[in-house]
């Protein structure tokens, strides 16, 4: 029985001949790297997961069997190159805190609270993790380890907040900063962001 692309979502171990590294299966054909990003996909055709890396290059990976793991090779397949092979094992699934900021796969909106008030800001799950605000622009980025969530701001600054998955709530502050005072931050989920991606996911299981 071939597997749905839901069932592949989660974390694995890559490696080839350079060592091995994290990346993420996200939900609606999104491919995200921690370590190469790029606003790359992937797509299941029969057994086979084909990535698209943009600048890191198009890949081909056969499921091997029901644990996920993978094997495959850049694209174009060249077996006398060395660094043509890729290997994958399914390291661990979404966490409940990842899936409250991903959402259906495009991401989240929250409304994030301070001791002024509060303000809508987008979690976009792109290949670069892009945290916007319409209120505080500014190029910013977020990045998750465990429950905890960590939002680049840009001139804003930094914030480490952590995420309660089942409540889909957060609480934290400025990183160095007063929790007790004023630097504090919680925020709450909106609703989750729509796009093509997500839209054309949901015709097709509808």
């Amino acid at each position: 029985m071939a597997a749905s692309p839901s069932e592949l979502v989660g974390w694995y171990d890559l490696s080839w001949k350079g060592g091995t590294f994290e990346v993420c299966l996200r939900p609606c054909g999104v491919f995200f790297c921690p370590r190469f990003q790029a606003q790359a996909s992937w797509e299941l055709v029969g057994n086979v997961v084909q990535i698209d890396w943009k600048n890191f290059g198009k890949y081909e990976m056969t499921i091997m069997g029901a644990d996920k793991k993978m094997e495959g090779h850049k694209v174009p397949k060249n077996e006398a190159d060395e660094g043509n092979w890729r290997k994958a094992s399914f390291n661990r699934p979404l966490s409940a805190e990842e899936l409250a900021l991903i959402g259906d796969g495009a991401g989240s909106e929250w409304d994030f609270q301070w001791s002024g008030g509060s303000f809508p800001v987008q979690f976009k799950a792109d290949g670069y993790n892009h945290f916007k605000c319409e209120d505080f622009p500014a190029h910013a980025h977020w990045s998750m380890k465990d429950n905890k969530l960590f939002i680049n701001w840009g001139e804003y600054g930094n914030y480490e907040m952590t995420i309660n998955g089942a409540e889909k709530t957060m609480e934290g502050g400025s990183v160095g900063g007063d929790w007790s005072k004023d630097d504090w931050r919680k925020a709450k989920l909106v609703r989750n962001l729509l796009d093509n991606k997500v839209v054309e996911a949901c015709e097709h299981h509808h």
